[in-house]
């Protein structure tokens, strides 16, 4: 192999490294139980310095009068702050949509709600354990609350996330609620607000929630899954 051949592969190789490099993927499962029926979740979101990419699938079985409201979804999102513009996919009709933040922020001013929730400061009985324990691949510390020990929540003590992903997911937020970013204000039991959740359970008469994340890392690729297919029609509305 001669040198300038040798020489364009290490430029394409670093170049390839240098504009991928930051992005950071999760993945994520839920399930739970009560009395209207079961669902179950897997998503795959992947954070860049220039956009937001998440994949959906979701699963409803409902029980008695419920069954009507059973349903299996698969859907994405793109959001694209070098076009501003958000991408709605529906893998299983093979259609998407595209709006610009403008119309996205009109329709959410129009439909806005307030859902302000009084900060609940009263402390349950509560523990944390001594030493970590791997769960999921991570190294993290178990919260027990409650007398009945009904949530148990496995924490990082630091956030293993990039500053740019931070950044992004505040950005996300004047567009949709992510609800499958597991997090909450754990101050009053002396956590510190960065924590990332490894896993989190939780059990009463009404029924059980379980969540788990699974992958949590940088990456040196964008994925192909997180691309619109290329058969997928555009279309004015899902």
């Amino acid at each position: 192999m001669t040198f300038l051949k040798v020489k364009t592969l290490f430029i394409i190789f670093f170049t390839s490294t240098l504009f991928s490099q930051n992005n950071f993927l999760v993945e994520t499962s839920v399930s739970a139980s009560f009395k209207m029926g079961s669902m179950q979740s897997e998503s795959k979101i992947l954070y860049t310095e220039q956009g937001y990419f998440s994949k959906v699938k979701f699963t409803f079985k409902g029980k008695g009068v419920a069954r009507l409201m059973s349903r299996d979804m698969h859907n994405g999102t793109m959001i694209s702050f070098q076009d501003s513009t958000i991408k709605e996919i529906n893998f299983n009709k093979k259609k998407f949509t595209s709006k610009s933040f403008e119309e996205v922020l009109e329709k959410k001013k129009e439909n806005q709600i307030d859902d302000a929730i009084d900060k609940d400061d009263e402390i349950e009985k509560f523990s944390i354990s001594e030493f970590p324990e791997e769960i999921n691949g991570f190294e993290a510390y178990k919260l027990i609350i409650g007398e009945s020990n009904s949530t148990q929540i496995w924490f990082t003590k630091k956030s293993l996330e990039p500053g740019f992903v931070k950044t992004m997911k505040e950005q996300i937020n004047k567009f949709e609620n992510n609800w499958f970013d597991i997090s909450g204000d754990f101050s009053k039991y002396g956590i510190d607000e960065d924590i990332v959740i490894v896993k989190f359970i939780s059990r009463d008469d009404n029924g059980s929630f379980n969540f788990d994340l699974n992958t949590h890392k940088k990456i040196n690729a964008f994925p192909n899954e997180f691309k619109i297919p290329k058969n997928f029609k555009k279309v004015r509305k899902l």
